[in-house]
């Protein structure tokens, strides 16, 4: 959201920086880096007065809601289907991008509060995805459909850091509502091909040719028609390789929501950069992960089929390279200035470049260990991985008063130690091949459950009489 617009103004003198005879004027201050003058600002008054608390606390409010529908989602999910459980998700996400720009010029807390409901709606998707995935992704075609989805994640980030500077440029209402305008409009679009085109299983599309239908039913190993069965949370708690996943996912997301939400405040306050290279550079990064993620997952696919790596040692790969290498590029980021802001670009699109493979590590590892319990799963690690998202704008502001370089460094230092010790626990803990509780033989039958619980109740009845 626009809170405030600076435009950037012309650089000073080489014979005013020398002096140090600086004009300090209301319009126009200048931004004092190192004992240098890296640039100036020419504020203009934005339509919201929030300080920059609040808006670490609208940034974080997203994720009080988000985190509360993580394992409902992945349940009901499982229960009802995917397909409907998203969808009526994103209905909601809809209705309240539109209204964001009322409750904006109505109070605060109003914003605070649909950002929440946005939260709770947008819990639920992408343990949705993962449940559909696990009906329609075979074992050895996982890595490049699942990753090939995700990508798209980022290909939303890319519009949206590109085009909503433009979008605020709009001499029109003030220009920033039609960035909720324009997304609500674009989502409802989506919605329609949502409904027409998406299906739980292979089972329920109407238009799948029956060959193809047999092969990913038997690639899967889910049959038409198999018995619901009892969702083992004892037995998540108690595995290694869902730990592992826990772990990663919360680190990668700490280092991912960082970035996410404070890369235009860090290309603005130690970069320099003006609003509208802020958005195409901000940009930047995410571009190159789409496409990363991408080549992640063919590759990840390639050696397993090729049998190159089995699958425990490719997503473990993948991880190291999707943690590892971003701490190292964070860690460079942290020595950049606005004297050579464009190495820090390339280092932070390099960072996320390589933070790509982790999507073909713990991402698609959900359901190589539980094909079955795929959304409850991811349910129970996002909930966790979500915290990050709570906090982290808020520790960012906490950090960042001043927003000078040596503050953005302990973010870009924690950013990069998290990262690291996501991918050594993955690497230690991870596994990549079925779990014992999610197969088949291993299971005991919701329906059998329900009718010793019937044959108790009956028993003791009789007992009593």
């Amino acid at each position: 959201m626009a809170v405030a617009r600076e435009a950037e103004a012309a650089p000073m003198s080489p014979d005013s920086r020398a002096t140090g005879d600086m004009e300090d004027a209301e319009d126009n201050v200048p931004l004092k880096e190192n004992g240098k003058y890296c640039r100036s600002i020419v504020s203009t008054e934005g339509e919201f007065d929030w300080d920059k608390s609040l808006r670490g606390t609208i940034l974080s409010s997203f994720f009080y809601g988000y985190i509360c529908t993580q394992i409902l989602g992945g349940w009901l999910a499982g229960r009802y289907g995917g397909k409907h459980v998203l969808g009526t998700a994103m209905v909601i996400v809809l209705a309240m991008t539109v209204v964001t720009p009322i409750a904006a010029r109505t109070h605060p807390y109003l914003v605070i509060a649909v950002r929440v409901l946005m939260g709770l709606a947008d819990g639920v998707v992408f343990p949705s995805m993962h449940t559909l995935w696990g009906q329609w992704a075979p074992p050895l075609e996982r890595s490049k459909l699942m990753t090939f989805c995700y990508s798209g994640i980022f290909v939303g980030i890319i519009v949206a850091l590109s085009f909503s500077g433009v979008l605020c440029e709009i001499q029109l209402d003030g220009g920033w509502p039609f960035i909720f305008y324009v997304y609500g409009a674009t989502c409802f679009l989506w919605l329609c091909c949502w409904h027409i085109f998406v299906f739980d299983s292979p089972a329920r599309h109407p238009r799948i040719s029956q060959s193809e239908r047999r092969y990913i039913e038997r690639a899967i190993g889910h049959p038409p028609g198999e018995k619901r069965v009892a969702v083992p949370w004892l037995q998540f708690a108690r595995s290694p390789a869902v730990w592992a996943i826990v772990v990663a996912h919360t680190c990668n997301n700490w280092g991912h929501y960082t970035l996410m939400t404070s890369l235009p405040l860090f290309m603005k306050e130690v970069l320099a950069f003006e609003i509208k290279q802020n958005g195409v550079y901000s940009a930047l990064p995410f571009a190159a992960m789409a496409g990363g993620v991408v080549l992640c997952g063919q590759l990840a696919d390639q050696l397993r089929r090729r049998a190159v790596l089995n699958t425990t040692w490719t997503r473990k790969l993948f991880q190291a390279v999707g943690g590892f290498l971003p701490a190292a590029f964070m860690v460079a980021t942290a020595f950049i200035d606005c004297d050579t802001r464009m190495a820090g670009v390339a280092f932070l699109t390099l960072a996320m470049t390589f933070s790509a493979g982790a999507l073909a590590g713990y991402q698609i590892n959900h359901a190589d260990i539980a094909p079955r319990f795929a959304g409850e799963i991811f349910g129970i690690t996002n909930t966790v991985a979500t915290i990050p998202g709570m906090i982290s704008p808020s520790v960012v502001s906490a950090l960042t008063p001043n927003g000078s370089k040596e503050e953005w460094q302990r973010v870009l230092f924690i950013s990069g130690a998290i990262y690291s010790f996501g991918a050594l626990f993955f690497l230690i803990f991870a596994s990549g091949e079925e779990q014992s509780w999610d197969k088949v033989d291993n299971m005991s039958y919701q329906e059998d459950q329900e009718a010793k619980e019937r044959f108790q109740i009956d028993d003791l009845a009789l007992s009593t009489l």
